[in-house]
């Protein structure tokens, strides 16, 4: 299992970090057309956070930091992008960045369940029964559902505006993307 673990973490980083330095060629490419601040923002603030939680896992303030700054930038990535043409992408990196809080906070929560109370010393010191009726790893999993189904109706149904090179590495991009976030929901339901 521990295996397992490290290799999903070294592709979650890997990805995430592709993801991240194909959107920041494509805007040098396209000299920010093809993709806007909000979008590159978003995809940076992805990679950082996952490179933090694989970094430190047992420190639960940097689960939390990953979570508020990825809520963040989920909102300045949705900040003045209503009607134009890159609106569909800021939108789809900004749930990316949402869904990887929720992720962050399912590894959270798992890491206080396996604490030094663990279970039983949770419920002994009257904490227990407070959680939520949907738990976190099943709402991270449906928000890394929902980003990936909608990157692939946005894949088949637009034909993306970008040419060459930077259409490439903008579908490398989100490739990169879809992965990491694979990834990264895989292990906040499996709770490592």
């Amino acid at each position: 299992m521990l295996v397992f673990h490290e290799v999903a973490m070294g592709l979650m980083i890997g990805s995430a970090i592709a993801a991240a330095l194909c959107c920041l060629g494509a805007a040098g490419l396209s000299a920010g057309r093809a993709v806007p601040w909000q979008s590159g923002q978003a995809a940076i603030v992805m990679a950082l956070g996952m490179v933090a939680l694989c970094a430190d896992r047992s420190d639960a303030g940097v689960a939390l930091l990953v979570s508020a700054v990825g809520l963040g930038s989920a909102m300045v990535g949705a900040i003045g992008v209503r009607g134009r043409s890159h609106a569909g992408a800021c939108f789809h990196r900004a749930l990316g960045c949402v869904a990887m809080a929720l992720c962050a906070m399912a590894m959270l929560g798992a890491q206080v369940s396996r604490g030094p109370l663990g279970r039983t010393g949770a419920a002994a010191a009257g904490h227990a029964g407070h959680g939520s009726v949907v738990p976190l790893g099943v709402l991270a999993a449906a928000g890394v559902g929902l980003v990936l189904v909608l990157m692939l109706v946005d894949r088949v149904r637009h034909r993306p505006a970008a040419r060459g090179g930077t259409r490439v590495l903008l579908a490398a991009e989100g490739g990169a993307m879809a992965l990491s976030l694979a990834v990264m929901g895989a292990m906040a339901v499996a709770g490592l």
